[in-house]
């Protein structure tokens, strides 16, 4: 009795060692496959950062290379970016679908960084997010402008006004110019000194010619340090493009966008007009051709090769 019972007993556990060591077995193959294919994921995400780097240094044509056996293709035409990973039969990558991104794209976008100082500016549209070290400024085109100016002045040490400036584009040569009590529409101010400070009321709406946005403010000289800072009781409001080669500070107003500086500083929250401003988020004019440039790229969606 108690032989036969030992002997069944035996032959469960020989019968349940079996089933676990064939589970085992499986599991083992499925946890191999599952290592394999994150592995594979990883090489080719990896490997899309690198092609999508490769594409912003340099020409698109640096987008097409291969290493062992993953390959990366560009096709600047339909600006998609494939990864291609081949493994034995099996063949897994991305698609990725690129976008330009401009400057004069975002809210808030500049060469280098933006000292946020606790803020939290932030644009109402999604797609204008703010932009830090693109790594280069759009190059103002002078000649266009001096072509195109309604008048050209030079001042030192000055107070400028309402009377002073006139609907057009105001060529304003100069340094230490505050700028006072101006309610314009039409009416882009370019200054080429520095020290240029907007101080008690200035109200300033951007031209649109043939459908094309010029800034409301260009500063062409890398020495400013512009501080948009309304007094008690002032108002500051700016519709259309704010533009320094030197530092902005935003300190309170209200403003459109985009704003575009080497450098940028948010003194504290300031709410972006962005979704009342569409208008203004294209290509400027005074800026050269928008093809003169190669623009980063960045994704926009993706897909997995399977």
């Amino acid at each position: 009795m108690y032989i036969v019972a030992i002997m069944i007993t035996a032959v469960i556990f020989s019968a349940t060692g079996l089933g676990v060591l064939n589970l085992a077995t499986i599991v083992n193959l499925d946890t191999q496959t599952a290592v394999q294919t994150v592995q594979d994921q990883v090489e080719v995400e990896s490997f899309s950062n690198v092609a999508l780097w490769r594409v912003n240094v340099g020409g698109d044509s640096l987008g097409n290379f291969s290493v062992g056996d993953i390959s990366a293709t560009y096709d600047s035409s339909s600006m998609k970016l494939t990864i291609l990973k081949t493994n034995g039969d099996e063949t897994s990558g991305l698609i990725l679908d690129l976008e330009e991104d401009s400057h004069f794209d975002r809210a808030v976008a500049t060469e280098s960084y933006i000292d946020y100082n606790y803020g939290k500016t932030a644009s109402e549209e999604p797609n204008h997010q703010l932009r830090q070290d693109i790594g280069f400024l759009p190059q103002v085109d002078m000649a266009y402008l001096v072509a195109n100016a309604a008048q050209e002045i030079w001042l030192w040490n000055e107070h400028i006004h309402d009377e002073d400036i006139v609907e057009g584009i105001n060529i304003i040569h100069g340094s230490y110019l505050d700028i006072h009590n101006i309610d314009q529409e039409n009416v882009t101010l370019v200054f080429t000194g520095y020290d240029i400070q907007p101080k008690d009321d200035v109200k300033l709406k951007a031209p649109i010619v043939d459908g094309v946005p010029l800034p409301a403010i260009i500063l062409t000289n890398t020495s400013n340090n512009t501080h948009f800072d309304q007094g008690y009781g002032d108002e500051i409001h700016i519709e259309g493009a704010i533009y320094s080669a030197g530092h902005i500070r935003l300190h309170e107003g209200e403003f459109t966008g985009p704003v575009i500086a080497r450098t940028a500083r948010i003194c504290r929250d300031i709410d972006m007009l962005d979704d009342g401003g569409s208008q203004y988020y294209a290509w400027n004019l005074g800026f050269g051709d928008y093809e003169d440039y190669d623009w980063p790229k960045q994704i926009q969606e993706w897909a997995r090769i399977d």
